[in-house]
């Protein structure tokens, strides 16, 4: 199997037990990286599927929503529950 990687252009100078062993080393960081990044693309997209479910962050939605509804209906019906969520 070793002969065959080899003959890979690209792949078999890094398929080592050195380079196995750096990525060992470095996956926790890249773990990390990759979730700050993840969650910096949910915050700078405001991608409402997703970000209604983040606990603190997704009452900015339900705020937004009220003020929709205030906008359409009148503050006295949203107070008493009668406004529609269409």
């Amino acid at each position: 199997m070793d002969y065959y990687m080899n003959k890979l252009p690209g792949v078999g100078r890094f398929t080592g037990p050195r380079h196995l062993q750096i990525m060992k080393n470095v996956a926790p960081s890249l773990t990390i990286f990759g979730a700050s990044a993840l969650v910096f693309f949910l915050y700078v997209s405001d991608w409402k599927l997703t970000n209604t479910k983040i606990p603190i962050y997704g009452r900015k939605f339900d705020e937004m929503k009220r003020a929709a509804q205030i906008d359409k209906h009148g503050q006295k019906a949203v107070d008493e529950g009668t406004a529609s969520d269409d």
